[in-house]
C-alpha cells in the first residue's frame, strides 16, 4: 500500500494518472475502432495494462510515485479511493446520457414483443448464470456470489446493439426494433433485478440457510415501489420539469442543471438502498421525452468523452491479470461466457419465435441480445466493492477470480455478438411470419442526386424545424438516424446514402411535407440569387487576384507542395482537343498511377462543379478541383498541352491544367494549395517556364514554396 504523501503531491498524482488515463484510453479506443472492435474493450484492455496489476506498480524516481503510477490499495479497490470516486462519475454520467438516449416512443410501440422477449431473455440468463454459481461454489441460490452471477448475466448493452444495427441499416427492420426494445425492457429488469440483490446481500451470508423472507419482500416492493413510482411521476411532470428547465437558458446551464439532477436523484437511490446508476438511469429516462433531452446529450458530449473512458479504464485496472494464470478462472470463464450466450439466444429467439418472427427472424433477436458491455461490467464494479461476510470475515462480493470469470464473459460477448449478428442479417429472407401491415407509422421518402445536395437540404431543413420550436439529436455519420422532438410531437429521420427516410405518424407526415417544400423553396431562391451573381460585375470577385503573395499563402500549407505535385503527377504533353476531354485525361492517368479509385466519379464530380463556376483563373489557366468519393486522400495532376484546349465560355484556348481532387470532408489545405498554385500561375515568367518546359522536374520545382525565385 501506498505511504501518506501531502494533499497537494495526492493532487498533482491524481492529474497526472488522469492524463495517463485519458491518453491511453484514447489510443486503445481508436485502435479497436479501426479494427471494427467496441472501442470500449480497448479503454477496458488499456486499463489492465496500466492497471497495478502490471505496469502500474512498477517505481518511478518521482515524489509520490515510489510505489508507481497505479500503485496497489488494499481498501476494497486495488486503487484510490479518489481515482475510484472520478470513476463512479463517470459510470453516472454513462448510465444518465444512455437512459437520454432511450427512445421510449419505439419502446411503447414494441411494447409487447419487447416485454417478452427481454423477460425470456432476462429470466433465463440470470438462471444460467446463477446454477453456474451454485455449481462453482457448492451453495444455495441466495448466496450473494450466486446472485450477482445471476445479475451479470442479464443485461444486453444496448450501445453495442444499436450500433451493429446501424452499421447494417437494420435499425428499423422489425427484429431491429424488437431486440432495441427488448433491449431495453432487459435492462430496465437488470436494473431492477441488481436493486433487489443489493439488498439481499444485507439479509444473507454465504452459504448460509437463514433467511429473513418478510425483509426480501420489503426490500423487493421497495426496489419496485421506489424504481417504478419515481419513474412514473418523473415521466407524467417530465415536460414540467423540463419547461422549469429551460428558463435557465443557454441550453449549456439547464444541461448542467440536468446533470445535478441526475447526481442528487443517484445519491438519493444509494442512500435508501439502491444503487447510484439507477438513479442516473431514471432521470435521463424521464427527460428522454422531452424536447431539451438532445441538447443536454449534446451538451454532455464533451464531459461523458472525458469521465466515461476513465471509468472503463478503471474497470480494467479492478483485473488481477494473474488470475488468468489460474485454469479454473479461464475455464470457468469461458463455461460463463457460453452459458450467457446460449441464454440469450434461448431466451430471446424463442418468445419471439412464438409470435410473429420465423426461425430467421428468431435467430437474429437472440444474436442481437448477445452483447453485455459497459452494464455488465457497471455490475461487477459494484459487486467488487460491496462486501459479504464468510465464516465470518468480510470480503468483497465478487473476489478478483470472480472479478476475472465476470470479464472473460463480457469480453467474449461482446466481441462475438457484431460477426454473429452480421450473418444473421446477411441471410436475405424476411424475418417475420408474414408481411408486417399493422404498422401506422409513415414512411416520407426524398432522394437526392448527390452527397453534397443532401447536406445542403439537410442543414436548411434542420433549421426550418428549429423555426417551429423542433429540437433534433445529431447524426455522426451516414446511415444515421436523427430524432425531432417538440414536447409530444416525435418522429425520425434516417439518412440513409442520399435518401432521407422520415418515419412519422400520419398526422406529423404533412408537416413533414410543408417543411421540406419550404426547403426546396428556400435553396431555388438561393440558387437563382447565386447565379444572377456569378453573371453580374460582381463575378469577377469569384476570380483569385493576380496579386497572390505565395510565401504568405505557403506558410500555412501543413502538406508541402512537392509532397502533392510530383514528378510522376506531371504531364507535359496532353493530347485531348476540349476540356472535357483533358479532364478526362489527366483522371485517369492518376487512376494508372493508382491515386484514384473510382475514375467516372471523380469525372462526374470535376464537371459537376466546373458547370456551377468556371475553374480558368486568367486565359489560358485552368485549375479545375473538386471534393469527391472517387479518391481517398488529397491528390493532384498538372498537365501541358501544346496545341491547347478548347473550353466553354472561354475566348482563348487552355495550355495549362492543375487538376486537384480531395474526399469531402478531409481534413487537409485543399483550398489553400490550390491558392498557392493559381499565386504562381498568376505571374508571366511561371507561365512561360511551365510551357516551355522539357522535363517534369523543372514543373515540379517552380511548386516548391522554399524556390526564393517564386
Amino acid at each position: 500500500m501506498k505511504e501518506n504523501i501531502s494533499l497537494a503531491v495526492e493532487i498533482a498524482v491524481l492529474a497526472i494518472q488522469v492524463g495517463a488515463i485519458i491518453t491511453v484510453a484514447r489510443l486503445c479506443g481508436n485502435l479497436f475502432r479501426k479494427l471494427k472492435i467496441p472501442p470500449v474493450l480497448g479503454e477496458l484492455l488499456s486499463g489492465v495494462i496500466i492497471g497495478p496489476y502490471l505496469l502500474g506498480s512498477i517505481s518511478i524516481n518521482m515524489h509520490g510515485l515510489e510505489n508507481g503510477l497505479f500503485p496497489l490499495y488494499s481498501n476494497g479497490v486495488p486503487v484510490s479511493v479518489t481515482l475510484y470516486s472520478l470513476a463512479t462519475f463517470g459510470s453516472i454520467i454513462l448510465l444518465f446520457v444512455s437512459g437520454l438516449e432511450t427512445d421510449l416512443r419505439q419502446f411503447f410501440r414494441y411494447s409487447l414483443t419487447g416485454s417478452l422477449v427481454g423477460l425470456g431473455g432476462a429470466v433465463i440468463s440470470y438462471i444460467f448464470g446463477a446454477l453456474l454459481g451454485v455449481w462453482m461454489f457448492k451453495t444455495s441460490m441466495l448466496d450473494p456470489r450466486v446472485l450477482f452471477l445471476g445479475i451479470l448475466c442479464t443485461a444486453t448493452s444496448v450501445g453495442i446493439t444499436a450500433r451493429i444495427l446501424s452499421e447494417h441499416k437494420a435499425v428499423d427492420s422489425p427484429e431491429g426494433t424488437t431486440i432495441l426494445a427488448a433491449a431495453v425492457i432487459d435492462d430496465v429488469l437488470g436494473i431492477i433485478f441488481l436493486a433487489i440483490v443489493m439488498g439481499l446481500t444485507g439479509t444473507t451470508v454465504a452459504g448460509s440457510s437463514g433467511i429473513d423472507w418478510s425483509r426480501i419482500g420489503l426490500i423487493a416492493v421497495k426496489s419496485f415501489g421506489i424504481w417504478l413510482g419515481i419513474t412514473a411521476i418523473g415521466l407524467i411532470f417530465a415536460h414540467k420539469i423540463a419547461k422549469i428547465l429551460k428558463k435557465f437558458q443557454p441550453g449549456v446551464n439547464y444541461s448542467i442543471l440536468a446533470l445535478a439532477l441526475a447526481l442528487v436523484t443517484a445519491g438519493f437511490f444509494e442512500e435508501v438502498g439502491l444503487a447510484m446508476i439507477i438513479g442516473a438511469y431514471v432521470t435521463g429516462l424521464i427527460l428522454s421525452k422531452t424536447d431539451i433531452a438532445f441538447a443536454i446529450q449534446r451538451n454532455m458530449q464533451s464531459i461523458y468523452n472525458f469521465l466515461v473512458p476513465i471509468f472503463f479504464v478503471v474497470m480494467g485496472m479492478m483485473i488481477d491479470i494473474r488470475v488468468f494464470t489460474d485454469i479454473d478462472v479461464l475455464k470457468y470463464g469461458m463455461l460463463y461466457a457460453l452459458l450467457a450466450i446460449a441464454a440469450k439466444i434461448i431466451g430471446c429467439a424463442l418468445p419471439a419465435r412464438l409470435l410473429k418472427f420465423n426461425n430467421i427472424g428468431a435467430l437474429r433477436i437472440g444474436m442481437g441480445m448477445i452483447p453485455r458491455g459497459e452494464v455488465a461490467l457497471i455490475i461487477a464494479g459494484i459487486g467488487a466493492t460491496t462486501m459479504m461476510t464468510l465464516n465470518g470475515v468480510q470480503i468483497p462480493i465478487i473476489d478478483a477470480k470472480l472479478f476475472g470469470i465476470a470479464i472473460i464473459m463480457t469480453l467474449v460477448t461482446t466481441v462475438c455478438a457484431p460477426p454473429l449478428l452480421t450473418f444473421a442479417l446477411g441471410i436475405k429472407k424476411r424475418g417475420t411470419k408474414s408481411e408486417d401491415n399493422s404498422a401506422v407509422l409513415v414512411h416520407t421518402v426524398y432522394q437526392f442526386p448527390s452527397e453534397i445536395v443532401r447536406d445542403f437540404i439537410l442543414q436548411i431543413m434542420q433549421e426550418n424545424f428549429r423555426n417551429e420550436g423542433f429540437r433534433n439529436s445529431p447524426m455522426e455519420h451516414d446511415g444515421g438516424i436523427i430524432n425531432f422532438r417538440k414536447e409530444k410531437i416525435t418522429f425520425s429521420l434516417q439518412v440513409n446514402d442520399n435518401t432521407f427516410i422520415f418515419e412519422s405518424d400520419r398526422k406529423e407526415a404533412a408537416l413533414i411535407k410543408t417543411v421540406m417544400f419550404e426547403t426546396f423553396a428556400e435553396i431555388q431562391q438561393i440558387m437563382a440569387e447565386l447565379k444572377d451573381f456569378t453573371h453580374s460585375e460582381n463575378a469577377s470577385m469569384l476570380k483569385p487576384p493576380s496579386d497572390f503573395n505565395t510565401d504568405e499563402i505557403a506558410r500555412y500549407l501543413t502538406i508541402l507542395p512537392e509532397q502533392i505535385i510530383t514528378s510522376e503527377q506531371v504531364m507535359i504533353n496532353l493530347h485531348s482537343e476540349t476540356f472535357e476531354q483533358a479532364i478526362e485525361e489527366m483522371v485517369n492517368y492518376l487512376k494508372q498511377t493508382g491515386k484514384v479509385k473510382d475514375s467516372s466519379i471523380c469525372i462526374s464530380d470535376v464537371m459537376k462543379r466546373e458547370n456551377t463556376v468556371s475553374s480558368c483563373i486568367q486565359e489560358g489557366i485552368a485549375l479545375p478541383h473538386a471534393r469527391t468519393r472517387g479518391v481517398s486522400h488529397f491528390v493532384s495532376v498538372l498537365a501541358v498541352s501544346r496545341q491547347g484546349c478548347i473550353a466553354k465560355n472561354q475566348n482563348g484556348k487552355i495550355h495549362i491544367f492543375l487538376l486537384c481532387l480531395t474526399p469531402p470532408d478531409f481534413d487537409n489545405p485543399y483550398l489553400q494549395f490550390i491558392a498557392h498554385a493559381a499565386a504562381i500561375l498568376s505571374k508571366e515568367e511561371n507561365i512561360s517556364k511551365i510551357k516551355n518546359a522539357v522535363s517534369t522536374t523543372e514543373i515540379c520545382n517552380l511548386f516548391n514554396y522554399n524556390n526564393k525565385e517564386i
